[in-house]
């Protein structure tokens, strides 16, 4: 009976040391799975970020350029946009009457 018991005993010792090497294996692979999400996001939105506070000086430069091809204002349009829409543009305001006539045309 001393020996059944202390031959399970040992086999229960070396099941829990397995069981502790797989834990250890996946608590590994948590911890760089999360550390590898971490990394995507920050590949997702710094450029983002990036982009937002970077790209309008350097596209106004560019559509300074082309201001009278484009038929563009003495504002920039990408620093509207990011201003708000479509500048101080209200569309409740708007009169049919005032429209083109091809616009008018469009619109019947």
């Amino acid at each position: 009976m001393d020996e059944d018991i202390k031959k399970l005993l040992e086999q229960n010792l070396e099941y829990s040391k397995q069981i502790y090497r797989y834990t250890k294996y996946v608590k590994n692979y948590a911890f760089w799975a999360q550390v590898a999400g971490v990394i995507k996001i920050l590949l997702i939105v710094v450029p983002i970020i990036l982009g937002i506070i970077y790209l309008p000086p350097l596209l106004g430069n560019v559509f300074e350029q082309y201001k009278g091809v484009l038929g563009v204002g003495a504002s920039n349009p990408i620093q509207d946009l990011l201003k708000g829409g479509a500048g101080n543009f209200d569309l409740n305001s708007l009169n049919a009457d005032n429209l083109p006539a091809g616009v008018k045309e469009m619109m019947k």
